[in-house]
């Protein structure tokens, strides 16, 4: 027996010292990669590092320098390749304006840090790196997503260095309440510590794998993408922006100064039957999630598909209603002079309706010249 158990632990400690080497030889291979596309990024012009005090962030200039108006690009979470999708919607609005991608910490080629990223820490690295590049305000802020909760404490913070906000499917704005830790946060959260100090390494391998790619890039773009995402989902600005985003949402929140400043936001939202219906989002798959809900308040739900899908679809415009009048269009109320505009869409709706999505705010922007 004594000699059956040190044969068993000797080939469990085999194992372990194969699975260690297997873990560095990861590592490895996971610098050699990054300093490749580091490399990459640099020679194709994706990299152009300005100091944002504690650390250096990616500032891409794109369009007519000397412009009518600095517009900044501030991209949702986890998305640092901005720079390379938005370029279909941003290329009308490129003619007479600068256009600036600014990165954050941790995104692509951006340093990474140990500061907390809070909504303050943020706003401030941004203003420091834009100074530093010789980008002066007032700007025209564009962002996306989380983007939308900067740009709000930005504008209320110093809204003499903001001209307009253009709001890309932002995150809207309202009171959140502490224990709203639910279990879809505390497993996005597992998920990148383990990304970024379990696996070594590993994480990047596998998330290409899960990036489909997009056929309308070409392959230097394609390729650039790949680089820019794989470097960003390892970071720890990453997780600690994620760690932060209730606080984010409050402090953005109570930080509001209603002001006159010229708004637009553009919600992706579908709020008409005939808009879903065009767009053909109602699947067989959301169909039963939404019958699903009713069987959990014990409402009686048909049989036959073609009432499913009618009690679906009123509830589905019904979520999008009391979404509009609860949260967003008090949101945007206390913001003051946001003008609201629908495109029913993707989130990305950038990439999904780059004309449509590019034209509201290529309009909105010209209105500003009166």
């Amino acid at each position: 027996m004594k000699k059956k158990s040190r044969r068993i632990i000797k080939v469990f400690l085999i194992l372990i010292a194969i699975l260690l080497v297997l873990w560095l030889i990861i590592i490895i291979i996971s610098k050699i990669r990054f300093k490749r596309d580091k490399a990459f990024l640099e020679e194709k012009g994706y990299s152009s590092l300005v100091s944002a005090g504690e650390y250096a962030v990616n500032v891409l200039s794109y369009g007519n320098e000397n412009g009518k108006h600095r517009i900044i690009a501030m991209a949702g979470y986890g998305v640092p390749d901005s720079c390379i999708t938005m370029r279909r919607m941003t290329a009308a609005i490129e003619k007479d304006n600068q256009m600036i991608f600014i990165d954050r910490a941790g995104y692509g080629i951006s340093d990474d840090t140990t500061q907390d990223m809070t909504v303050e820490n943020i706003v401030e690295a941004y203003r420091t790196a834009l100074k530093n590049a010789g980008i002066k305000a007032p700007y025209v802020l564009m962002p996306h997503s989380i983007g939308g909760v900067y740009a709000t404490y930005w504008e209320s913070k110093y809204p003499d260095e903001i001209e307009a906000v253009a709001i890309i499917d932002g995150t809207e704005l309202e009171e959140v309440s502490p224990d709203k830790q639910d279990d879809v946060y505390n497993e996005v959260v597992l998920y990148y510590r383990l990304v970024k100090c379990g696996l070594g390494g590993t994480g990047d391998l596998l998330l290409k794998h899960f990036l489909p790619p997009k056929d309308w890039l070409s392959d230097e773009e394609q390729k650039a993408e790949y680089a820019m995402t794989l470097m960003t989902y390892d970071s720890r600005a990453l997780l600690s922006e994620i760690e932060q985003e209730y606080r984010n949402i409050n402090t953005a929140w109570d930080s509001i100064v209603t002001n006159d400043i010229p708004k637009i936001y553009i919600s992706t939202q579908y709020f008409t039957a005939e808009a879903i219906e065009a767009d053909g989002i109602l699947t067989d798959e959301m169909i039963d999630e939404l019958m699903n809900d009713r069987k959990v308040s014990k409402a009686e739900v048909p049989k036959s598909q073609d009432e499913r899908r009618q009690l679906a679809l009123e509830d589905y415009l019904e979520i999008g209603r009391d979404y509009k009048e609860r949260i967003l269009l008090p949101y945007l109320e206390k913001l003051g002079s946001c003008e609201f505009v629908n495109l029913p869409g993707d989130h990305l709706i950038y990439e999904q309706k780059p004309d449509a999505c590019g034209k509201i705010i290529l309009d909105f922007i010209t209105k500003l010249d009166g």
